[in-house]
């Protein structure tokens, strides 16, 4: 075995021990304060928070990783999956560093690059998170008072300007499932409650309707 494929298996298993600690970590939040509060999520909660969040993330984080584990080297994958916003910081931060040390994606010296850099990203996003936290303490009655009202846009607001970057970028392959997603809710999808459940649906239209595109080169 050479010293690359030594030091890639040293990753994976440094890295599968980061995901299970990490998972243990999110997880043990709401597991003390429904010890301390006595506050258990019922059966059917769960239910709707799997319909709202679990439908549209899963889909998600499977196509993710096969998309941006290329890219990201091993050493960057686990980190990323593990710490998140990975189209909109991880990603830019592991490219920009292999662009300006003038690596190419999946190089050896491209894999520390990506590791590197993603994990400093990480670093810094949280000191900058804590600090914003620390800073707003005092302030927390007075936000949540102005900020209460507009809170139920706030979850529309982040996938929708995430979203203006994606469309703005490739807004060809946003033609065909746009028109057929926004004519099931109109006409055929009226339930809010099973409206995320559709996500996979429109993922399997939007990767159909660019190959579709692609093979008519319509599209490179």
């Amino acid at each position: 075995m050479s010293e690359q494929e030594k030091y890639i298996e040293q990753l994976h298993k440094a890295g599968m021990r980061f995901v299970i600690v990490g998972a243990l970590l999110m997880l043990s939040v709401p597991l003390v304060i429904s010890l301390i509060t006595g506050a258990w999520p019922t059966g059917e909660l769960m239910f709707k928070g799997f319909m709202s969040v679990g439908v549209i993330y899963i889909p998600i984080g499977i196509i993710e990783f096969f998309n941006y584990a290329p890219m990201l080297g091993v050493g960057g994958t686990y980190v990323a999956e593990v710490t998140g916003n990975i189209s909109n910081m991880k990603l830019p931060a592991a490219l920009n560093a292999m662009k300006q040390a003038n690596v190419e994606p999946g190089s050896d010296e491209a894999e520390i690059i990506s590791s590197m850099a993603i994990a400093t990203s990480s670093i810094v996003t949280t000191i900058i998170i804590l600090l914003g936290v620390l800073i707003l303490v005092p302030f927390q009655g007075f936000f949540i008072e102005q900020l209460l009202p507009v809170s139920i846009y706030m979850i529309p607001a982040i996938f929708g300007a995430l979203g203006v970057v994606f469309i703005a970028r490739h807004w060809r392959l946003t033609i065909v499932p746009s028109i057929v997603m926004l004519a099931l809710f109109m006409f055929v999808v009226k339930d809010d409650s099973i409206r995320p459940a559709l996500v996979p649906i429109a993922s399997l239209i939007s990767i159909g309707s660019a190959r579709y595109f692609f093979k008519k080169g319509w599209i490179k």
